[in-house]
């Protein structure tokens, strides 16, 4: 029942808008016969009628037989009748068509004496040349001349012609029943439109659900190139990209597992060694084993922490600061040069002034260094110079190069090869330095490998 209740509602939403299509539609071609189709059939009843009163009026024989135009398609129904005086100023209505007028001056018919009675109330004497009237009598509109006649040559009379305003609304009724037609055929064609629609809609919504509950195993078949097709094709990339997620998910978990446990299995040994009075070397030896142990394990937890949290920290804290990057490096550097006092130190740093959050570049620089102390061999080179709109710092450490395989993949959120190298201090740098627009790469040179960071001057 909910199948069909689905399926139902889409057919009717396609069906919703193809009826307000065609009632927009109905309703347009309507307004267009109401104010344009009908005036323009008014003018041509009007200008019909003046032709024929101005031929009457020339001829000026009246009594011809041929002078009837109501055979006319837009004169049908009108008359053409004088209108004389008695001395008691009773008009007299002659009927020059000599057709024989209902008896009852209240008939209905367009040729009743009492439509030409009414008409007649609008000559007031005097002189009249073709005065046009459009007036309403027993809720028919009529449209009539009336004009200024010499009859039978003595008597000053009146020339009426008219004809009633019927109006025919048979295209309106053709417009609509056809709308109606439509709308109908519309019905039917919805469903059958649905029915196409929601199947491979259907097929959708079942991929997505696997790909909920991570059922990598099968794209969806993309069949057409429509939207639809389009949809599948993006599900599927998608898929391509979740899988990956995972799969790097499922290797970083691993990593850090084992990251963990190895100091948490030494810090414990260590403590059942001092408890149980069999510990290596002294017992202030052991205990410096365990304290390093706890640093390290303190630094991947800060780590994990940090990464975690970069993302919403670098949304939502709006700090900015101007940093001399000169000064920054060198505070840095004065940290770091206690840990490996054999290391030798090349520094070329120009006077360059960034724009950004002091704390977080601070943590870039240092991860980047902390990687290059734990590989150099005897020098470590700083470069740092404007080129462009950048400022570029250069890490350079003559340890080992980093295999072109992995090269690629070391600033990755989760990545770590087979030895254990490239921490998540890597990641950290890079998420960074992306959020400020900057750039971050690792090339290998003759001897030894570079860090190079480009920032922008002004996020």
């Amino acid at each position: 029942m909910k199948k069909i209740f689905r399926f139902r509602s889409l057919a009717m939403r396609i069906w919703m808008t193809f009826t307000a299509v065609i009632l927009i539609i109905v309703c347009s071609l309507s307004m267009l016969y109401i104010f344009a189709y009908r005036r323009v059939e008014e003018n041509n009843k009007i200008q019909d009628l003046k032709v024929s009163h101005e031929m009457l009026m020339k001829n000026e024989n009246f009594d011809n037989p041929f002078n009837n135009f109501s055979r006319l398609k837009n004169l049908k129904g009108g008359d053409n009748f004088i209108v004389d005086f008695d001395t008691a100023n009773r008009p007299l209505i002659i009927d020059i068509n000599h057709r024989e007028p209902p008896p009852d001056i209240h008939s209905p018919s367009f040729n009743s004496l009492g439509v030409k009675l009414w008409m007649s109330s609008f000559i007031k004497g005097g002189t009249i040349k073709e005065k046009l009237y459009k007036e309403v009598y027993n809720n028919m509109q009529y449209f009539f001349i009336i004009s200024t006649v010499n009859y039978d040559s003595f008597n000053k009379a009146y020339l009426v012609s008219y004809v009633p305003n019927i109006v025919d609304n048979t295209i309106l009724y053709l417009v609509i029943a056809i709308g109606i037609i439509f709308i109908i055929i519309g019905f039917f064609a919805s469903i059958i439109v649905a029915g196409h629609i929601s199947k491979p809609l259907k097929e959708l919504e079942e991929y997505t659900v696997r790909i909920a509950h991570k059922d990598w195993k099968e794209p969806i078949e993309v069949k057409s190139d429509d939207e639809i097709g389009m949809l599948a094709r993006s599900m599927n990339k998608m898929q391509k990209e979740l899988k990956l997620a995972d799969e790097e998910e499922k290797m970083f978990l691993q990593s850090i597992s084992h990251d963990l446990k190895t100091p948490v299995m030494v810090i414990m040994s260590h403590a059942d060694a001092i408890i149980d009075g069999v510990y290596i070397e002294s017992l202030e030896k052991t205990a410096e084993i365990i304290k390093d142990e706890a640093i390290r394990l303190q630094k991947k937890i800060n780590q994990m922490l940090y990464l975690n949290t970069l993302d919403y920290v670098l949304e939502n804290d709006t700090k900015t600061d101007y940093i001399n990057l000169k000064d920054l490096v060198n505070n840095i550097i004065s940290r770091f040069e206690i840990i490996k006092s054999n290391i030798e130190w090349d520094l070329s740093l120009d006077e360059v002034i960034i724009k950004g959050d002091r704390d977080k570049m601070q943590v870039c620089i240092e991860n980047i260094l902390d990687n290059a102390l734990r590989y150099a061999n005897e020098l470590i080179r700083i470069t740092l110079k404007k080129d462009g709109q950048y400022a570029v710092l250069e890490i350079y450490n003559d340890g080992p190069k980093i295999d072109e395989k992995h090269i690629r993949h070391i600033f990755d959120r989760m990545y770590k090869d087979k030895t254990g190298n490239f921490g998540l201090g890597l990641a950290i740098t890079k998420k960074i330095v992306d959020f400020y627009n900057g750039e971050i790469k690792a090339v290998n040179r003759d001897k030894g490998v570079s860090f190079i960071i480009k920032y922008p001057f002004f996020h």
